[in-house]
C-alpha cells in the first residue's frame, strides 16, 4: 500500500513552492499542451487564466529552468500600481490617442535595459553605456522588483531624459541631448540595444496585474496600453539581433474589463487560455493527471492515481462515484484540486480507508478554510473591501441555494456597504469566477451550467442562480 502521507501536494502559491522546494516543483510541473515552448520561443505572449489556474506556475517554471533552456528569465510585478500615476504627467494631454501604448513602450524598454545589465553587466557598447548612464542618473535603475517604481520615475521626469551624444569620440567635445516624450525615449533605447547579440534569449515576464484593480480610478485603457506595447515590442525584436520577448500573465476576469478594437485579434493570435476540463472518466482529465504526476514523483511503482485513491477512498459517497462527488465540490483548477488533496491527506489515517463521514469533514474543512476566502480574494478589487467582507453574511441571510438577481438585490439594499453596487454586477463576477451557476430552462428538462465547466457561458439575468456546493458548505446553507 502507498504511504499517502508521503505525497507532496505542494503549496497554495506557486512562487512559494518554487522558492522553498525548487527541485520538487521542477519535477512536478505539468504542461500537457506544451505552453512553455510557445511562451519562450513562439509568437504568443499573453497567458490568460482565472486565479488559481496556474499562470504563476509557468512563470516560476520558466525562471527555474532558464539555464537549461538557454534563456535569461526576468520577472517584474505591478504591485502597488496606482492608476492615477500616468495622469500626473505634465505632457499627458499632448501625447495623442495612443497615450498608454507610447508610455508603456518606453517603460518596458527601460526595464529591458535593467534586465540586460543584470544578466550581462559588461556589454561593450558605447550606445548602451550612454543609455545606462542616463537612466541611472534619473533613478530608473534602482533595485526594486516593482515595475510601478519605473512608472513613477518616468512621470517624475515628465518623460524626459538627458543622453550623451552617441557620436562623441572625444570626451572633451561630448554633448548631451534631451529626449522629450516617451516615443523619443523608446526609440533611443531601441537603437542602443536592438543590435546587441547574446547566445541566450531574454524573457521579460510581467505579473501582478491584480493590483491594478485596487484603485477607484481604474482604467482598462492602461492594461490595453500595456498589452499593445508588449505586442509591438515583440514584433519589433523579431527583426533584430537581440532576442527579447515580453510575456504578460493576466487574469481572464481582468481581461474581460478591457475593450479595444484589436483585443479579439490579439487574443486569438497571441493569447494562451488555460483551461482544465473534466471528461466522463475524470482520471483521463489533465486536472487529475496533474495530481497523478505529483503522486508518481513521491512514490515508487505507482501505476495510476486511481490505484492510490482506491486504497484510501470509498467507492461511492451518497450513492455517487466518490471522485465525481469530490469534483462537484471544487472549481476545476490546479489550486483547488491540490488544496482538496492536501486536506484529504491531513484527515487520512494510514492503512485505513476514509469513511463517508470523514470525507464530509474533508469537504467542510475545504470549503471553510479555502473556498470561501478564495472567493473573497477574487472579488477584491472589483468591489470595495467592506462589501466583499459582508457578502458571505448576505448570502447566509438569504438562506437558499437557489435565487434570482432580484432576490439578491433586495437583500444587499439592507446593508450600507453595498451602496452604489448592483446585484447584477456582483453575480456576473461570481458567475464568471465559477462561484455561482445557473439553471437553463429547456422544454423537456432544465440543466445547470457553471462557467468553469463551459467558458462560453454568460450570466442571464432572467435565469435562476445556484450557489456552488463549496460555497453552500462554507455558509452552512
Amino acid at each position: 500500500m502507498v504511504n499517502f502521507k508521503d505525497i507532496f501536494f505542494g503549496c497554495s502559491d506557486a512562487n512559494t513552492e518554487a522558492e522553498r522546494y525548487p527541485k520538487d516543483f521542477k519535477l512536478s510541473f505539468f504542461d500537457p499542451n506544451n505552453y512553455m515552448e510557445e511562451l519562450i520561443n513562439g509568437y504568443k505572449f499573453l497567458l490568460i487564466g482565472r486565479k488559481g489556474e496556474g499562470k504563476t506556475a509557468y512563470n516560476a517554471q520558466i525562471t527555474l529552468t532558464a539555464s537549461e533552456n538557454n534563456i535569461y528569465a526576468y520577472q517584474r510585478t505591478l504591485n502597488n500600481f496606482n492608476n492615477t500615476t500616468f495622469s500626473k504627467l505634465k505632457t499627458y494631454s499632448e501625447l495623442g490617442s495612443n497615450t498608454y501604448i507610447s508610455l508603456w513602450k518606453s517603460i518596458l524598454l527601460i526595464e529591458a535595459v535593467r534586465m540586460l545589465f543584470e544578466f550581462e553587466p559588461n556589454i561593450p557598447s558605447n550606445e548602451f553605456v550612454n543609455i545606462m548612464d542616463a537612466l541611472n542618473s534619473n533613478g530608473f535603475l534602482q533595485k526594486d522588483d516593482d515595475i510601478a517604481v519605473t512608472v513613477t520615475k518616468l512621470v517624475e521626469s515628465d518623460s524626459s531624459l538627458n543622453v550623451k551624444s552617441t557620436f562623441s569620440h572625444n570626451r572633451r567635445y561630448e554633448t548631451s541631448t534631451e529626449l522629450r516624450g516617451s516615443e523619443a525615449i523608446y526609440n533611443a533605447i531601441l537603437n542602443s540595444i536592438k543590435n546587441l547579440y547574446f547566445h541566450s534569449k531574454f524573457i521579460f515576464i510581467i505579473d501582478g496585474l491584480d493590483d491594478i484593480l485596487n484603485n477607484s480610478e481604474f482604467k482598462s485603457e492602461i492594461i490595453m496600453g500595456l498589452i499593445r506595447a508588449a505586442e509591438e515590442i515583440n514584433k519589433t525584436f523579431r527583426k533584430f539581433t537581440l532576442n527579447l520577448k515580453v510575456v504578460i500573465l493576466i487574469r481572464s476576469d481582468i481581461l474581460k474589463l478591457c475593450h479595444d478594437p484589436n483585443l479579439t485579434k490579439i487574443i486569438r493570435d497571441s493569447g494562451i487560455r488555460l483551461s482544465w476540463q473534466i471528461y466522463d472518466n475524470p482520471f483521463d482529465s489533465n486536472l487529475l493527471k496533474l495530481v497523478e504526476k505529483r503522486v508518481g514523483i513521491s512514490t515508487e511503482n505507482v501505476t495510476s492515481l486511481k490505484s492510490v485513491l482506491d486504497e484510501i477512498l470509498p467507492d461511492v459517497i451518497h450513492n455517487k462515484n466518490t471522485m465525481d462527488y469530490l469534483l462537484d465540490n471544487i472549481i476545476y483548477r490546479p489550486r483547488d484540486i491540490l488544496q482538496l488533496f492536501s486536506i484529504i491527506q491531513e484527515e487520512y489515517i494510514p492503512n485505513k480507508k476514509l469513511t463517508e463521514d470523514k470525507l464530509e469533514t474533508v469537504l467542510k474543512r475545504y470549503s471553510t478554510e479555502y473556498f470561501l476566502s478564495a472567493m473573497q480574494d477574487e472579488l477584491t478589487g472589483f468591489f470595495p473591501n467592506d462589501a466583499v467582507t459582508k457578502l458571505p453574511t448576505v448570502l447566509t441571510k438569504m438562506g437558499t441555494q437557489y435565487f434570482y438577481v432580484a432576490n439578491l438585490e433586495t437583500e444587499i439594499r439592507k446593508y450600507p456597504e453595498f451602496n452604489g453596487i448592483s446585484a447584477q454586477d456582483i453575480l456576473e463576477t461570481l458567475f464568471n469566477a465559477g462561484y455561482i451557476g445557473q439553471h437553463r430552462p429547456r422544454e423537456k428538462t432544465d440543466f445547470t451550467v457553471f462557467s468553469y465547466r463551459n467558458n462560453s457561458e454568460v450570466l442571464n439575468v432572467d435565469h435562476q442562480c445556484i450557489l456552488h456546493r463549496g460555497l453552500m458548505r462554507a455558509l452552512s446553507i
